[in-house]
């Protein structure tokens, strides 16, 4: 092949200006169609047109170029002296600019011959061309705010459990560092064309493969896309390259869900560390959240950029020859329950596993033999100094248990050093994590467990325990009025255990990980501090008050434990000892002052004078080393062999301190008064008798005890409250003995069982109705000293952190009559009134029974006391026969009544009559009363004018109702 004269001339060292002439003449060479000749205005300017090319061959232009250029070269160079080098300062300035325009024009040739080269590459060079890689179960490629990943048939045959995590958050909400966001996600990868799909697996429904049902189910049943990414190209492995930036880079959590007003900005999100190993990939986002900034989060310094670090942990489901343990129901354990058509066995098809570690021995054959692989647990570096003992020595306790089952030391915990380069969020970690959050997050100490959806091992469990539960357990009760006090009391007494947490993140299924105990230690530990202070002084309060806070720490950390162990709620833990033997310091030691940790207990206080024991329990009790005994002790013999001694195991479910019950067996309309929430010993009424006595005890000075020279009085405020608090929740806890059945989880056969149900004993019904007539609708319930409302004024502070009343004074009517109501609600709701008119059937008719008209009597004759028993006296509107707290009670009663009557509640017909026939009949006393001698003051006359009315209006509503 011939080389063109510009590719000759462009081989030889010429100067530039040379190199310029040179490629003109190239340009003006002949270059014609052969037959045709140049247009005139491509000859020499100014000359004749004589000499064309017209007659020369076809090829004799090239070659004459050619010659003419190379003696060009020969002339012009520069190693001939010629007169080139005398140019002008102008011709020399020309030249310069002429040469920059030669570099920029050589730098271009040189990016294009660099995309040429690059063009012949394989694509993923130039796509990863300075990424990072990223080496790991998945391979990874970051590159500035992309990332990669390359998938083989490895990947795509394999299933991968997610987990979402906070790892830095906005301090308030659901929105807390080291939040646990989401349920066990199964992810999996599939090739669909030159498409990446990324599935969310339905791990619900199965049957066993090739058989009929199993092509039904996947008929029935789905998984979810959530993700259709492109293959960009092959990878430097051979396998799929796809950009998983949108997977990432995207509001997948669903956070801005939580944050009305917000969306997510990919443009203001980046990347934190991203880390690959051999059986996970770790991958956290700062991913921020936009809005116009109206919105004020007191946390955060600007609202138009919200910065949420993202943490998520991939990892392959693993096989490890874990074998999945069937549940049980006398015994309490998250389930992972998934509904499989090929079995027979069960009615209902469902298979439960429980949630358990694969805790193993080492050496089967010893009795006593270390884990194979223990269950680590990590404080993190953020809990303070002083309170790190009393966490290690919470978690430890639970080795007791595990001795029990053969397994020594099965419970470990190490410390993060603060050099430590891994992140509580990956999954091969078990943290302890301390938070910080204001002003009050929906939980104060959590212990969710991520566990395997098919088989129930778990995987991962982290314990988040929020500072507020020590350091700021005061400062809730200054607000305490009656809108916090239904939130408050709903989900501590069981109307809704999860009362503030209705909404959790999308990714959870309303389970029952979201533990209240630490908000319930917040309040007990304010109720504690205030008891201590009226009862001591000087070095012994200092003491005793470390000591409640300390004790309380540990039995939250025991309860937090168990929830990562797998076991949840047992509300009958508290019901297990007497008051008395709740203070035998000994028998405590040894076994604990519950049967099971796994409750809500409030601080053990006795009155002044009495032998103090433990404030909270130190070790856990008999039933949790029996669950712990059905979960994890080594069983042997195959299937059958493990389920005919997993039964032996749960049939011991009648013997003392094994009883079990949940959360929904504690909700305010539940039947049973043992299971209970923030009670205490074995007899709900006596408890309450005390509570009451602590609380008439410490009122009177408890302005004088909680404030000291140069306090603000609103720590008597809120030790106010905590009291008020305190005295209603036992005295409710006692009126769940009326109508309330005793309900036991024993299954037929078990040794020693009692009857599943069971309905109070009408002596003790009585007896719970007689304490509540007296301290909640009685004529001095609620009668404290009237000097102390003027110094219970509320924080004054007003800026952001800051909570501030509605009311600088406190509301008695608003906060007393809260309480009244919602022990009464409880009394007359639908719920109760149908179990008390059941149960008299339930009791053969020679035996004695409370009854619905009995309890409906009783009511109105204790509440409306003065329309019978009023002496006559001087009755002036400052000293009225009925005082307005008692009015305002009376009111209540009516109004809840009369629904009643009406038939505007579920109540049984007999208890409309019965409330019918009860209103009549004050009406008649009330209208007795008003035309009796006694000089009525003016607010008693109003209002029994105005109750007499409203029955009578009732009454003709009714009749109009009831007609055809």
């Amino acid at each position: 092949m011939r080389a063109s004269p510009k590719s000759i001339v462009s081989q030889v060292p010429i100067p530039h200006r040379t190199r310029q002439w040179v490629n003109w003449f190239a340009t003006i060479s002949p270059r014609r169609i052969p037959g045709k000749s140049l247009p005139d205005n491509q000859g020499h300017r100014g000359g004749s047109n004589e000499h064309t090319t017209k007659d020369l061959p076809a090829v004799a232009p090239v070659y004459t170029g050619t010659i003419f250029m190379l003696a060009l070269l020969v002339l012009l160079h520069p190693n001939r002296a010629v007169a080139d080098s005398a140019t002008s300062d102008e011709a020399a300035s020309t030249d310069v600019s002429d040469a920059a325009k030669e570099d920029s024009k050589s730098k271009k040739d040189s990016k294009k011959s660099e995309k040429s080269k690059e063009s012949s590459l394989p694509k993923h060079k130039t796509i990863l061309k300075d990424a990072k890689p990223i080496t790991g179960m998945i391979k990874l490629y970051q590159k500035e705010n992309k990332l990669y990943a390359e998938l083989n048939s490895t990947h795509y045959n394999s299933e991968y459990i997610v987990l979402i995590s906070i790892a830095r958050g906005i301090g308030e909400g659901w929105i807390i560092g080291g939040m646990s966001w989401n349920d066990d996600w199964v992810w999996a990868f599939r090739k669909i064309n030159k498409r990446v799909h990324i599935l969310r697996k339905n791990v619900r429904f199965r049957a066993s493969q090739g058989t009929p049902e199993s092509y039904a189910v996947k008929h029935a049943y789905t998984d979810s896309v959530l993700f259709s990414l492109p293959v960009v190209s092959s990878g430097p492995e051979g396998g799929d390259l796809i950009d998983v930036t949108p997977v990432f880079m995207s509001d997948l959590p669903q956070i801005s869900q939580f944050l009305p007003g917000f969306s997510f900005s990919s443009t203001k999100s980046s990347w934190a560390p991203i880390k690959g190993f051999k059986d996970n990939i770790e991958v956290q986002v700062a991913a921020t959240y936009s809005s116009s900034g109206r919105q004020r989060i007191d946390s955060v310094a600007d609202t138009r950029g919200v910065t949420v670090n993202v943490h998520y942990s991939i990892s392959k489901l693993p096989k490890t020859g874990y074998t999945p343990r069937f549940a049980d129901d006398r015994i309490g354990y998250f389930l992972t329950v998934i509904k499989d058509y090929s079995n027979k066995d069960e009615q209902e098809q469902f298979t439960r596993y429980i949630n358990r570690w694969n805790v193993q021995k080492a050496d089967s054959s010893l009795k006593l033999s270390p884990p194979k692989k223990p269950v680590i647990f990590w404080i993190e570096n953020t809990v303070p100094f002083k309170y790190r003992k009393t966490i290690r020595d919470g978690i430890l306790e639970w080795n007791r248990a595990f001795t029990k089952c053969g397994v020594v030391d099965a419970v470990q915990v190490r410390q993060q050093p603060n050099d430590s380069e891994w992140d509580p969020g990956d999954i091969n970690y078990n943290t302890i994590r301390w938070m910080t959050a204001e002003p009050n997050p929906p939980f104060s100490g959590i212990g969710p467990s991520r566990v395997n959806p098919y088989t129930g091992q778990i995987l991962d469990a982290d314990i988040l325990l929020n500072s507020n539960m020590v350091n700021y357990f005061e400062y809730h009760f200054e607000t305490m009025a009656p809108n916090d006090s239904s939130e408050e009391s709903d989900s501590l007494i069981g109307r809704n255990v999860l009362h503030s947490l209705k909404n959790p993140p999308p990714g959870r299924r309303s389970r029952h990980w979201q533990c209240q105990r630490s908000h319930a230690l917040a309040r007990e530990l304010a109720f504690g501090h205030t008891m201590i202070a009226s009862q001591t002084v000087g070095e012994a309060q200092v003491e005793a008050i470390e000591k409640l806070v300390l004790q309380g720490l540990k039995a939250t950390v025991m309860h937090e434990v168990g929830h990562t162990l797998g076991l949840r709620h047992n509300f009958k833990g508290s019901s297990y000892l007497s008051l008395e033997q709740l203070n035998d310091t000994e028998t405590i030691k040894k076994n604990g002052m519950l049967s099971s940790v796994m409750d809500y207990d409030p601080a053990n206080i006795v009155p002044q004078g009495q032998k103090q024991g433990n404030y909270f329990t130190p070790t856990i009790g008999p039933y949790d080393i029996w669950a712990i005994e059905y979960g994890y002790k080594p069983l042997s013999g195959g299937t059958k062999g493990e389920q005919s001694e997993l039964q032996k195991i749960a049939s011991r479910s009648a013997e003392p301190g094994l009883a079990y019950a949940t959360d929904e067996d504690t909700r305010g309309t539940e039947p049973d008064p043992e299971s209970g929430i923030m009670d205490l010993g074995n007899d709900a009424v006596e408890y309450a008798k005390v509570r009451v006595r602590l609380v008439k005890e410490a009122i009177p000075e408890v302005v004088e005890r909680m404030t000291e020279e140069g306090d603000s009085y609103a720590k008597s405020r809120r030790a106010f409250n905590s009291l008020l608090h305190q005295h209603s929740i036992a005295l409710y806890h006692a009126s769940r003995y009326v109508g309330g059945i005793n309900i036991r989880r024993s299954h037929k056969g078990d040794k020693d069982a009692r009857l599943p149900l069971e309905v109070v004993g009408p002596e003790k019904q009585r007896e719970a109705l007689a304490l509540i007539e007296d301290e909640v609708f009685g004529p001095k319930a609620y009668l404290f000293p009237v000097e102390i409302y003027s110094l219970m004024l509320s924080s004054r502070w007003d800026h952001w952190g800051a909570t501030r009343t509605d009311r600088p004074d406190y509301p008695i009517h608003d906060g007393i009559g809260y309480w009244q109501s919602f022990i009464l609600q409880r009394l007359l709701s639908t719920h109760t009134l149908s179990r008390i008119h059941d149960n008299e059937l339930k009791v053969p008719a020679d035996q004695d029974a409370m009854t619905t008209a009995e309890l409906i009597e009783r009511l109105t004759h204790s509440i409306f006391s003065e329309v019978e028993e009023l002496e006559p006296g001087e009755y002036t509107s400052r000293k009225p026969a009925i005082t307005s707290l008692r009015r305002s009670l009376q009111r209540q009663f009516l109004r809840q009544v009369s629904y009643i009557a009406l038939g505007r509640t579920g109540a049984p017909d007999d208890c409309q009559t019965i409330a019918y026939a009860e209103l009549l009949s004050l009406a008649d006393r009330a209208e007795k009363l008003l035309n009796s001698n006694i000089n009525l003051d003016s607010y008693t006359r109003a209002h029994l004018l105005e109750s007499a009315n409203r029955i009578r209006k009732i009454a003709e509503a009714r009749l109009t109702i009831s007609s055809p």
